[in-house]
């Protein structure tokens, strides 16, 4: 009897700590990722804002005709690989993560002014360029 109890109680002990080991290392999990989607949704903010700076102080050239703009981007943000993608509905940073989201700046109605090449442009290179044509009025993200 004193060894059967012996053993209950090992089994009720090992139970006991699997499932508080189960329940922290879910938590921590689940923060993990919050945490990643709230960082992917921040600096994907931050993309579109210093592509839209780029694009705003190219156009406020009004002497220039051809500009070329460059600038060294991170390759990941939040762990994972993401798109520019620039079109007439706007500016588009795309995390591809688990679950993509994408963020979306507006263009303050250059659109009505500026034709904007379909282009997307892939993070591996860690450089984004910015071409903007005033004579054509046409502005390209690669």
């Amino acid at each position: 009897m004193k060894g059967q109890s012996f053993i209950i109680e090992f089994i009720l002990f090992f139970l006991i700590s699997f499932s508080l080991f189960s329940v922290i290392s879910y938590n921590f999990f689940s923060q993990n990722i919050f945490l990643k989607e709230r960082i992917g949704n921040t600096t994907t903010g931050l993309i579109n804002n210093l592509v839209l700076t780029h694009i705003v102080k190219g156009l406020s050239c009004k002497g220039c005709d051809d500009i070329l703009i460059t600038e060294n981007i991170p390759s990941k943000l939040a762990e994972s690989f993401y798109t520019i993608q620039l079109n007439d509905k706007g500016l588009n940073t795309t995390l591809m993560s688990t679950r993509p989201f994408s963020t979306r700046a507006p263009l303050f109605n250059l659109n009505e002014t500026f034709n904007f090449l379909s282009t997307e442009s892939m993070s591996d290179n860690k450089r984004v360029k910015i071409k903007i044509n005033n004579e054509e009025r046409k502005i390209e993200v690669e």
